[in-house]
């Protein structure tokens, strides 16, 4: 009985269909006409879109990703995308012949400037050619507003980016793994210096990326300090350094005024634990005040009457010395990376910005 009534009712959906075809209730496929070619083909280069692609200053030369798109009102019939006025590439094959999307790698191209070419032509013969004219530098440009000096410590020279300062060895420095490619790694009785007058202003900040080793249990970070008989002359310059604080290293900060020196010290907030993995430090020195920030967060912060840079002609990076070495900050021996500095006060949101951006 299942089976009868099954086959009574295909036979209805048969009858139904075919008389549902009889009386127009389905519409044929007709053609279409595709008009007339009356538009050339519209073309868009996706990349590159800035006019310098910036590589490593380590490197000579890179590829380039090439990406277009190109549409048209009835039919594409070529693509032709050239680099300086030689082809790299010809498409004439589409699954979609009114809009293509495509990209092409380069073979390897070396520093220099640019012109990519993406020719298309419709099936009537219309053409459309966009330029896009770029230059491949290794040479860096300020990332960041104020930026006067950035030390990135890759390749096997210490060199500032910006001014294309080499800074000087003592002693036996070296690089490791850094945040970001490699970092500067210290050596006991070693540091880098370079000479205070590339960087100094009437506001200063600094920033940089800091694994912390807790041994020895106090060192220079980055100061720039006056000679004097004791090697603890803090009424001018700034020294930025750690010190044990029960196991773990504070930061600090203290800045010559010219007659006395002010103390940033944060206490607790300004610790870091001797385990702890990359830590983003930043401190700036305004005409009223400093701060200091860990992770972008304000740990100290406070007014002084403005700094002094009397006597003050050198830059250390990775102790206190040759002229903060009294109470034995030495050289220390955490991992230090992107150092930057900057000829203004760092606002908090561009210091938590700069945090953000690694």
């Amino acid at each position: 009985m299942k089976k009868i009534y099954k086959m009574l009712a295909v036979a209805v959906v048969a009858v139904v269909a075919t008389t549902a075809c009889q009386d127009g209730y389905i519409d044929d496929i007709t053609a279409v006409q595709p008009g007339a070619d009356e538009a050339p083909p519209q073309v868009t280069i996706g990349y590159p879109t800035n006019a310098t692609l910036l590589i490593p200053f380590t490197d000579e030369s890179t590829q380039v990703n090439f990406e277009f798109e190109v549409t048209d009102d009835i039919e594409i019939a070529s693509v032709t995308l050239a680099l300086n006025g030689t082809t790299l590439e010809t498409l004439t094959d589409f699954k979609d012949y009114r809009r293509i999307a495509a990209s092409h790698l380069s073979e390897t191209l070396p520093v220099g400037d640019y012109t990519v070419d993406v020719t298309a032509t419709d099936v009537s013969g219309k053409s459309t050619t966009k330029s896009f004219a770029f230059e491949i530098s290794n040479i860096y440009q300020a990332k960041y507003d104020g930026e006067i000096f950035y030390m990135p410590f890759e390749g096997d020279i210490y060199l500032d980016l910006l001014e294309n300062i080499t800074a000087t060895k003592v002693g036996n420095p070296g690089f490791a793994a850094g945040k970001s490619g490699r970092a500067y790694a210290n050596t006991t009785g070693s540091y880098i210096s370079l000479p205070a007058a590339d960087v100094i202003n009437n506001e200063f900040s600094a920033s940089f990326w800091y694994k912390v080793n807790a041994t020895p249990d106090r060192a220079g970070i980055l100061t720039i300090s006056p000679p004097g008989p004791t090697n603890n002359n803090r009424t001018s310059g700034f020294r930025l350094f750690r010190e044990n604080a029960g196991g773990k290293q504070r930061i600090k900060l203290n800045v010559g005024n010219g007659t006395a020196d002010n103390w940033f010290d944060g206490g607790a907030a300004a610790d870091i634990d001797a385990t702890s993995d990359w830590v983003h430090v930043a401190f700036t020195i305004a005409g009223d005040q400093c701060a200091v920030y860990i992770n972008g967060n304000v740990v100290s912060q406070g007014t002084y009457p403005g700094i002094s840079w009397a006597d003050c002609d050198g830059l250390t990076i990775g102790s206190g010395a040759p002229n903060f070495t009294e109470w034995n900050h030495l050289s220390d021996l955490s991992l230090i990376d992107e150092l930057r500095i900057f000829d203004k006060s760092l606002t908090q949101e561009e210091v938590k910005t700069i945090f953000e951006d690694n």
